[in-house]
């Protein structure tokens, strides 16, 4: 999917999968993903099925690639993002095929960016291989097509954080001397000392020992070089028949397995690892019948399967937490489980397993997404006819999808959560909370119940109608009506609450009955217009432009995390002063705390996006094509995540205060994690696109956008909320006031320039030099090419937050924001930053207890990122229809630094003392410079 990258539409937001970029503003899960016209993005998920690795393989096996950033027929729906579009190789009646293999290895390199110079660099063992053939079985009649692909990759990240000092272990907090940020251990000197109390001990020997400078606040720099290793297997089978001169039929089966292991090196007394295994089966049967040179009926059906599990274990061997030797018992909040999760400001060690806290700190021990099983089956149905009679271009069809979703998620049970705010208070053992999610189902037992059986089904019928109304005009007209039934769960394991504000109690519900209603505003119709226009008689100027309605089915990626209700589970949070660590926790059904539970409304309205573009192109000579393009999107009734059991706020002196007697309308709950559709998005932006069809060995596409990105937050569900690599909190910050959260969004990139572009070089055999070598020389210099890809863009916006709760706010994923010193600026990037210092937190105050802040959402921007990527390739003719190509290809070949977010906490504790990570970059959004060579075999 990394071809997606060319899109002028198409910006890159991190979270570990190459297919998650967001088209034309629009989040990474609204776009569609489709495989020989099969769609195969998982429900779960919301992007395509692909490896532990977060990649497809298998480029041998696409033969066409083609992607639509917008205003896109009424053949395709689902979802209101891009569509990406890919077609496989099939055989025919000759035989070819090809042979390859790519390696890479620390020795090719460079040195990561923050790799701490006492550690070499981390080894690297990376080789990918496969082999594709096809070709007949009978003449004219079958053929097939094979191709399988292999990667196996050891490998290690570097990274940096901060750890308690051994004398802070000790209760002697540590800092520098006034006027510096670091310090040597020589330098350092103690600023407070406390006791330390002894339940605390064994929470910090989790950690390791720093092993650089010195900070405030107790903390010192820690730098690890965590190992991974992992493999994939991926292969595909296709066979085409003509079984008749009208009729015409094909099967493609695709499987990938893959695994990863990840060693956390911080924890003791053994290291702590985690296991991923993944897989997924795609498979297409599709038969296509003409009826007449105008009419002609493609029958599709489709499987798609996800098989996806992740766990940890203390052992070689991969048990699930076994009881590891020397694990003190204090470790198990819940009981039988071991190690929870455990936040505390200024430690941090994410980015090595850990996930981060909601505010400030790091937590130490399994991370957030385990352990997990996830199981998705997809069976699709499409038929579509197209219909050519006169100036009529119809397509027509329907498409059914029934959805199978079998998921064991347990993000809070294994341990909980304890957070405390500060150092000071984690030494003495006065935590803020601990959260817990607990179940009753099983008298005595307190483990939750997250099993879930979803079913679900989707279907649509469209009419589409390319009407050339004259003969320099085109008109598209197009109709889709689609619909979604509410999940049901097959066991019946769903409970609801009637009335948020009022009732105490959850209804149950049976198997039959619906999660959720759904409304729809257009009763599920999505109407689709434009027009192309060559006003010129030289039939080199074309007008183009279009408008549409695009909806967003709510499948389990939004929704599907939404099953923390009791009976089943039931999430307690625990606030000081009746608080220690380790809590003993009880049989669920004896605690009085109340819970926090994550749901939905009882009726939800489907999101959708309005589309309209405007295009102006001109062909200039036979090679250059010029455009300027205007693209605009809103997005209504995008999903956010919110606390209508929020306390009342009044107006005081002109901003929203919470009083301190203000209790919240639901006493029977402190807050709720709510799932709704309350979020809207527009989004603008001028594109500048020139294009060079290959002359003279030489063909490029460059283009240019400019755009502003704007919502009130959320937008892509809870299923790892925007999937976006350091973004902001996707949570609303004061659900009593949503025109506070309208802000740049989480995906606004202001310049956007990419070029793509390949260069025959003109020398050897059939080039502008050298046509006539023969002999060392033809092979020398001959068939060389060179590839590129460069992209410069301006960097993703993020929140100021902070760790004290001064607005009241008691939602556990509540993002706490500060005041704006009076004349600060709410962006405060400094001129000359440094990955040390990258802004000046002193822009910012703590407010008042019981004001919301107000520094708007998202107005910290990151670094912008250079990316130029450069390959080399060889041809070397052995023979007729066989050819050698050697690769050389160079990721980040300048080794341009591309910085990843800064830490956006400011304040660490009521006080309104600093963080001591505050503004500091401790990573590379992208990796360094890397190389790669290859071998391939063409025949």
């Amino acid at each position: 999917m990394e071809i997606t990258a060319l899109g002028t539409q198409a910006v890159y937001t991190g979270g570990g999968s190459a297919a998650r970029r967001s088209i034309g503003g629009t989040k990474p899960q609204q776009s569609t993903f489709l495989l020989d016209g099969m769609e195969i993005s998982t429900p779960s998920e919301g992007m395509p099925a692909t490896s532990v690795l977060g990649q497809q393989l298998g480029v041998e096996a696409i033969r066409e690639f083609v992607l639509l950033q917008n205003n896109y027929g009424a053949q395709y729906g689902r979802a209101s993002g891009g569509v990406v579009s890919a077609v496989t190789q099939s055989g025919s009646n000759s035989v070819h095929g090809s042979l390859f293999e790519f390696l890479r290895n620390e020795k090719l390199d460079a040195r990561d960016y923050f790799l701490d110079r006492r550690f070499p660099k981390a080894p690297l063992k990376r080789n990918q291989f496969g082999a594709a053939f096809g070709g007949p079985i009978r003449k004219d009649r079958t053929f097939f097509f094979l191709n399988y692909e292999g990667l196996q990759q050891s490998t290690g990240n570097s990274f940096l954080g901060t750890v308690l000092t051994p004398e802070t272990r000790q209760g002697n907090i540590t800092g520098c001397p006034a006027g510096k940020a670091t310090c040597s251990r020589e330098e350092a000197i103690i600023v407070r000392t406390l006791p330390v109390d002894p339940n605390i001990v064994p929470l910090m020997n989790l950690l390791p020992l720093p092993t650089g400078q010195y900070r405030n606040a107790g903390v010192a720099d820690y730098s690890a070089v965590p190992r991974w290793k992992a493999d994939e297997n991926y292969g595909i089978v296709r066979m085409d028949q003509q079984l008749s001169e009208k009729d015409s039929l094909f099967g493609r089966f695709t499987k990938d397995q893959s695994s990863r292991t990840d060693q956390y090196l911080y924890l003791t007394p053994q290291p702590f690892r985690g296991f991923q295994v993944g897989g997924y089966v795609l498979a297409t049967v599709s038969e296509t019948h003409v009826f007449n040179p105008s009419v002609l009926n493609t029958f599709r059906v489709g499987f798609t399967r996800r098989n996806d599990h992740l766990f940890y274990s203390y052992t070689q061997g991969g048990d699930q937490f076994p009881n590891a030797p020397g694990l003190d018992p204090r470790l198990s909040p819940v009981k039988g489980v071991p190690l929870g999760l455990y936040s505390v400001p200024g430690v941090n060690l994410s980015g090595i397993g850990t996930q981060p806290a909601s505010q400030g700190g790091t937590a130490i021990g399994p991370n957030l997404s385990g352990p997990a099983v996830f199981v998705d089956n997809t069976f699709d149905y499409d038929d579509s006819v197209m219909i050519n009679k006169g100036r009529h271009s119809i397509a027509l069809g329907g498409n059914f999808k029934r959805y199978q979703m079998n998921h064991l998620n347990e993000p809070w049970v294994y341990g909980g959560t304890f957070t405390w705010d500060s150092i000071e208070n984690f030494l003495t053992n006065n935590p803020r909370n601990t959260t817990q999610l607990l179940g009753s189902t099983t008298p005595g037992s307190q483990k939750a119940d997250v099993y879930r059986g979803w079913r679900q089904s989707y279907g649509a019928v469209y009419i589409q109608d390319d009407f050339k109304a004259r003969s320099n005009l085109t008109v598209n007209l197009g109709l889709r009506w689609e619909g979604i039934r509410s999940p049901r769960e097959v066991n019946g394991k769903l409970a609801v609450l009637k009335d948020i504000y009022r009732d105490k109690n959850f209804v149950l519900l049976s198997k039959n009955d619906p999660f959720f209603g759904i409304n729809d505003g257009f009763k599920g119709f999505s109407p689709r217009v434009g027009f192309a226009w060559t006003p010129l008689p030289d039939q080199k100027t074309v007008l183009r432009s279009g408008f549409g309605i695009f909806k967003e089915m709510p499948l389990a990626y939004i929704w599907q995390l939404a099953l923390e209700a009791p009976p089943y589970s039931k999430r307690y949070t625990v606030n000081r002063p009746q608080l220690k660590f380790p809590f003993p926790f009880a049989d669920p059904d004896s605690l009085t705390s109340t819970g926090e539970p994550l749901m939905l409304p009882l009726q939800v309205t489907t999101p959708y996006t309005l589309q309209w573009t405007l295009s102006l192109e001109r062909q200039i000579g036979q090679t250059l094509v010029v455009k300027a393009n205007y693209v605009g999107t809103r997005g209504v009734n995008l999903f956010a995540i919110y606390n209508p059991n929020q306390k009342p706020t009044i107006i005081r002196d002109g901003r929203q205060f919470t009083p301190p007697n203000a209790q919240v309308p639901n006493p029977n709950y402190t807050s709720f994690r709510y799932v709704a559709p309350i979020s809207n998005q527009i989004y603008n932006a001028l594109q500048l696109v020139v294009e060079r069809r290959s002359r003279a060995g030489l063909a490029f596409n460059a283009s240019y956008t400019w755009a502003r990105n704007i919502d009130n937050g959320g937008g892509a569900g809870i299923k790892g909320a925007e999937q976006i690599a350091g973004a902001a909190s996707f949570a609303v910050y004061n659900g009593k006031d949503l025109s506070s959260e309208r802000g740049l969004s989480s995906l606004h990139v202001k310049h956007n320039f990419i070029l793509g572009y390949s260069y025959e070089l003109p020398f050897g055999p059939g080039r502008h030099w050298g046509n006539q070598s023969t002999g060392p020389v033809k092979y020398v210099l001959g068939g060389w090419a060179i590839n590129g890809t460069n992209t410069i863009r301006s960097g993703l916006p993020i929140n100021i937050q902070m760790t004290p709760r001064q607005s009241g706010c008691v939602a556990q994923s509540c993002p706490e924001r500060p005041d704006l010193r009076p004349g600060g600026n709410n962006n405060p990037v400094l001129d000359h930053w440094t990955p040390e210092r990258y802004f000046d937190p002193s822009n910012f105050v703590l407010q008042p207890t019981g004001y919301f802040g107000n520094v708007g959402r998202n107005t910290l921007m990151r670094p912008g990122q250079v990316n130029v990527n450069l390959s080399f390739t060889k041809e070397n003719r052995l023979a007729e229809g066989k050819n050698l190509e050697f690769r050389a290809e160079l990721f980040n070949f300048p080794n341009h630094p591309n910085f990843g977010a800064p830490a956006n906490s400011v304040f660490r504790d009521a006080d309104g003392n600093l963080d001591p990570n505050v503004g500091r970059i401790t990573s590379t959004a992208t990796p360094m410079r890397q190389i790669q060579f290859g071998l391939k075999l063409v025949f």
